[in-house]
């Protein structure tokens, strides 16, 4: 199985259904089942019971569904529990809950369907969708497998296939052994232009400045320990919903961080190896004394974390981040609690803890 790195979506998705439908005989959706709870006994339910979401969303689907629908069965909790007491395989990996799994005829119609439903293949989840769309190929193999709601899915191709289809369609990107190394991962970031991007281990100094051209990223992570700074590139996504950092020694977070006007989850952290090390740099010694004012620019921002740096303050500008729930500072240098803390009228969780007014005595180069 050749994974998807990101959800292949627009045209993409719909070139992705036309594929998996010449080759496939049959397509499946699940409806999910769970245990409730009524008067005292255990009852077996399908999702969307009495729900009017559900049958706005999922249930019409279902229903322009039904002239293909070629088979339906259903595995019960109970069902599903001896399965996994007697360490029996599902028979499709669709089936690794308990619920209703149908079974539809795959040709043109049915095809125009799934493309009216949905504009990325990780949009199957309930309420508003079937969950976990799957074809199965003229030999009854899965040939394309998803688990939507952990964002996880690919092609049963070999590995020449996969190589020539992610070469030629955009947004159909498919993890290869070459994205090992960051040349190649980078080449191919650029041409499909992911929504969620993930750079991890690879061992780079620098995150390239052609990061602006990928003008749809909803979400990026970056875990590099030899990062010491974040490029102006970045901070023309104004798309950006997300952004962690986690590196060994950031030197400063750049006034450019007040134009991610999208931005609702901003992570840092210092003192973050993806590999092992000999010595952790004590936080006194990082490079990241400051939070810049223009951080209250982050008009929708609701998560704010930044730990294990040296900054011993925050900026007054703080208090414009109205709709800020929830605020990491542990592990800083803090001299005392923030008093702009108490002017965020939305804020539901704070954390303060091991700064320099309330230090927890750990020693973490011990722990190695």
């Amino acid at each position: 199985m050749t994974a998807f790195y990101d959800s292949p979506r627009g045209e993409a998705y719909e070139w992705l259904i036309d594929y998996a439908v010449e080759r496939s005989d049959m397509f499946m959706v699940a409806r999910r089942g769970y245990l409730q709870c009524i008067d005292g006994e255990d009852r077996f339910m399908l999702a969307g019971e009495g729900n009017p979401e559900w049958m706005e969303g999922a249930g019409r689907i279902f229903a322009l569904l039904e002239p293909y629908l070629v088979e339906e069965y259903t595995i019960t909790s109970e069902e599903h529990e001896l399965r996994f007491e007697r360490d029996i395989t599902p028979g499709r990996g669709i089936e690794y809950s308990p619920g209703s799994f149908y079974m539809y005829r795959c040709c043109k119609e049915s095809a125009a369907v799934l493309k009216e439903a949905a504009t990325a293949l990780y949009d199957w989840q309930h309420p508003r969708l079937p969950e976990d769309l799957t074809f199965v190929d003229h030999e009854g193999r899965e040939l394309l497998y998803q688990v939507a709601h952990e964002r996880m899915g690919g092609l049963q191709v070999e590995e020449d296939e996969a190589r020539r289809l992610a070469q030629e369609v955009p947004g159909l990107f498919l993890c290869l052994p070459e994205h090992r190394e960051f040349e190649a991962f980078w080449e191919a970031v650029l041409f499909h232009q992911p929504r969620r991007l993930e750079i991890f281990g690879f061992g780079i100094t620098e995150i390239p400045e052609s990061i602006r051209q990928l003008t749809d990223l909803r979400e990026l992570m970056v875990h590099e320990s030899y990062v010491t700074r974040l490029p102006e590139g970045m901070f023309e996504l104004r798309r950006l919903e997300s952004l962690t950092v986690y590196t060994a020694n950031l030197l400063e977070i750049p006034a450019g961080i007040g134009k991610l006007s999208s931005l609702r989850h901003l992570t840092i952290a210092c003192g973050s190896y993806h590999d092992s090390v000999d010595v952790i740099l004590p936080r006194q010694d990082v490079s990241l004394n400051r939070i810049p004012p223009e951080i209250g620019q982050l008009s929708r921002l609701e998560n704010l974390c930044i730990n294990y740096t040296a900054i011993t303050d925050v900026p007054v500008e703080l208090r414009e981040l109205k709709k800020l729930r929830w605020l990491s500072l542990g592990r800083n240098r803090l001299a005392s609690a923030p008093a702009v803390i108490g002017e965020l009228p939305q804020l539901e969780y704070v954390d303060l803890d091991d700064n320099l007014y309330n230090p927890r005595s750990m020693d973490w180069n011990s722990l190695l």
